[in-house]
């Protein structure tokens, strides 16, 4: 982490120097205190006049370190920058203090003590909800389940293979979110909240051999047979239906529809698709 070390070593003086700044702190993972190598630096700023500050902010942040990108998101809210040397920045622009969890974030700065730092109430999930969310998740991936013949029937790969991150996605909050492990990091951290068994089990379905027709339906069946085995169990476990009949006509259909396009491989999970 010595390039994020050296950054921020460089970054507290210039912090301590400019008049504008009320407060400064780190969120993300620098917040936590979890970071490595990999991280980026999520800072934020308390001004008094954030638009005038956002005017001159990208030669604020060059005079730290050469910059090859920067970019103003949401509606100049947020600035996301990459240095020459490869560190990620999101300056993020505030003319009101939040209240900040203090297991959260690492203050760099606070010129009048004026920062609010305190512990969130703890929430206990809603059961409904959460079974109400899980419900939802698993009938939308039977759906993108039942889009497969078109765009194998189509020989649009490239789609199949974009769904494949669109259920892969699905069963990961699905898995997380079930068995009470849900992500509050990044979208670049996933392996800590799947565990190791069930992250193996997606690896093995989206083990690939190529990039083609029998490779991406081998992928998408193998993920649905990930939502066949967790899909009940999870049910069960938070109180609600499993949409059995839902799983049983979309298999059904996509077996059909193999068929018509010369699969030869048996049909998948036959028990499930036979006619009624």
């Amino acid at each position: 982490m010595q390039m994020q070390h050296d950054f921020l070593a460089d970054l507290q003086p210039k912090l301590a120097g400019d008049a504008r700044l009320l407060a400064a702190w780190l969120a993300g993972s620098f917040g936590r205190g979890s970071a490595d190598r990999y991280s980026d630096i999520d800072l934020h700023l308390w001004l008094n006049d954030a638009g005038a500050f956002r005017r001159d902010a990208k030669e604020w942040l060059a005079a730290l370190r050469p910059l090859v990108l920067y970019k103003l998101l949401f509606d100049g809210q947020m600035i996301n920058a990459l240095t020459a040397d490869g560190l990620r920045i999101d300056l993020w622009l505030h003319e009101a203090a939040p209240v900040l969890d203090p297991a959260q974030v690492k203050v760099l700065l606070d010129r009048e003590g004026r920062l609010r730092l305190e512990a969130p109430p703890a929430a206990a999930p809603d059961p409904a909800q959460l079974a109400a969310d899980l419900l939802a998740q698993i009938e939308e991936f039977w759906r993108c389940i039942a889009l497969l013949p078109t765009v194998i029937g189509r020989s649009e790969l490239l789609v199949s293979f974009t769904g494949l991150n669109v259920e892969l996605g699905l069963i990961s909050e699905i898995l997380m979110t079930g068995y009470g492990r849900p992500r509050d990091r990044g979208v670049k951290v996933l392996n800590a909240y799947l565990g190791d068994a069930r992250r193996a089990e997606l690896e093995a379905a989206l083990d690939l051999q190529g990039l083609n027709t029998e490779s991406l339906v081998m992928a998408h069946m193998a993920l649905a047979g990930v939502i066949r085995t967790h899909g009940p169990i999870l049910a069960a476990r938070h109180g609600f239906a499993y949409p059995q009949p839902l799983e049983d006509a979309v298999l059904r259909y996509v077996a059909q529809e193999l068929h018509e396009v010369a699969w030869e491989r048996p049909p998948f999970f036959a028990e499930s698709v036979k006619d009624d």
